[in-house]
């Protein structure tokens, strides 16, 4: 089987996939990985064969457009709204359209160079990551499966469809308009690697959990560090962070290091890019900062975990049993925090829940201090690191997933009407 993987060119949307591309071609499989130029040096990394789909598109005008502007400061949504669209308001829904749109434009500008990878590669099933709406595209102009990849976070990600239903935003249909091809609707098969206790179970077709095994790209761990402390702190902010919001993400970032600092008997461990690290300024001296040291290296030797509540980040820290402050502000970090909360296996706050100045860092500091003091924390952490492991792994996937393949080939296509 020839399978092509894709992605929304970024990193964390990378590592998720990684597993299941290792697992393809252990089992003798044909892989290939395509995105933009930015993520190719990520890509050659996994040592997974890679292909460079064309120049990036600048998104900062997307990013920081007015129809985004307060995507970086959402407070609570309702409880466990992808299943729920119909419980969000005006502002939520027109936030979710804007972020669809957003990502058919990063579809739009790579969609010719993939296509010509894949008209090179002839693959027989296509697989992308939620939001990387050039993989059903590329798939429909193929005649292929699509599988979409999920990254680890609660629900299906469908933000190419009118408030999250079964009509596609014009957007994403002009996508397929421009290469004759209908529009995917459904996707052939779902990947799910979020923790069951977690997840935002659905009755799609071509369900697929599957366990989450941790990426987050190579590094070398200092030696020192490879022994456990059970007062050791993490505290990271993930890698694309500074990249969408700049210098504006230092403030949480570092109130959270100066909390775990003044925690009594604790260690601080800052796990930072060089980037991130410039804006950071001066520390307290009690911290240590390492750059580039890749989470799942660094988690088993940790006590807690202070963090932004992106996927990777919070469900790295799950699957190794770690007790988790997380501090979001954006939607979908928001509901891996909310989720995670519930198993009580950490604590969730939104930004606008944390008090600016000294104030923030003491209440900050109170959380840290009840999550390395009360077993019941690690207790909880220790049953989801359970429920993970005990999800099928990547490999014991595969046969579904070619079973998926087959179907379709065997019946010419999907059913995309539902």
């Amino acid at each position: 089987m020839r399978l092509l993987f894709t992605t929304f060119p970024s990193p964390s949307h990378l590592y998720p996939m990684v597993p299941m591309m290792w697992a393809c071609r252990a089992a003798g499989h044909e892989v290939l990985v395509a995105s933009t130029t930015e993520l190719v040096p990520a890509m050659r990394e996994t040592g997974v064969a890679a292909a460079d789909a064309g120049p990036d598109r600048d998104l900062a005008d997307t990013i920081h457009s007015p129809r985004l502007a307060t995507w970086h400061e959402q407070s609570r949504w309702p409880v466990d709204w992808p299943l729920h669209p119909e419980v969000l308001d005006g502002d939520q829904l027109a936030l979710l359209a804007n972020l669809g749109r957003r990502q058919a434009l990063t579809a739009e500008s790579m969609l010719d160079g993939l296509i010509g990878v894949a008209t090179d590669f002839r693959p027989d099933v296509v697989v992308h990551d939620a939001v990387s709406y050039a993989g059903p595209v590329v798939a429909a102009v193929c005649g292929v499966p699509n599988i979409s990849h999920l990254w680890g976070s609660p629900g299906l990600q469908r933000l190419e469809m009118v408030e999250l239903g079964e009509k596609p935003q014009d957007a994403y249909a002009a996508l397929f308009d421009k290469y004759d091809v209908p529009p995917r609707i459904w996707p052939t098969g779902w990947l799910d690697p979020c923790p069951p206790p977690m997840a935002l179970r659905s009755d799609a077709a071509g369900y697929l959990p599957v366990r989450y095994v941790p990426y987050n790209g190579p590094g070398v761990l200092p030696a020192d560090l490879a022994v456990h402390h059970d007062r050791r702190v993490c505290v990271t902010w993930g890698a694309t962070t500074a990249k969408l919001m700049g210098g504006s993400m230092a403030g949480l970032f570092r109130m959270s290091v100066e909390a775990a600092a003044a925690v009594d008997g604790a260690e601080v461990v800052v796990a930072t890019t060089a980037a991130q690290r410039e804006l950071l300024g001066t520390l307290p001296e009690r911290v240590r900062v390492v750059e580039s040291v890749p989470l799942h290296q660094l988690l088993p030797y940790c006590g807690a975990i202070i963090h932004h509540g992106g996927a990777g980040s919070t469900v790295t820290a799950a699957v190794h049993g770690r007790p988790q402050l997380i501090i979001t502000r954006r939607p979908e970090p928001t509901l891996n925090g909310s989720r995670l909360a519930r198993t009580g296996a950490g604590r969730h706050l939104t930004h606008d829940e944390v008090p600016e100045g000294p104030d923030g860092v003491r209440t900050l500091r109170d959380h840290v201090s009840a999550l390395l003091d009360d077993p019941g924390y690690a207790t909880a952490a220790r049953r989801l690191a359970e429920s993970i492991a005990a999800q099928p792994a990547p490999s014991a996937v595969l046969p579904a997933l070619e079973d998926l393949v087959a179907r379709h080939t065997s019946s010419g296509g999907p059913d995309n009407a539902r």
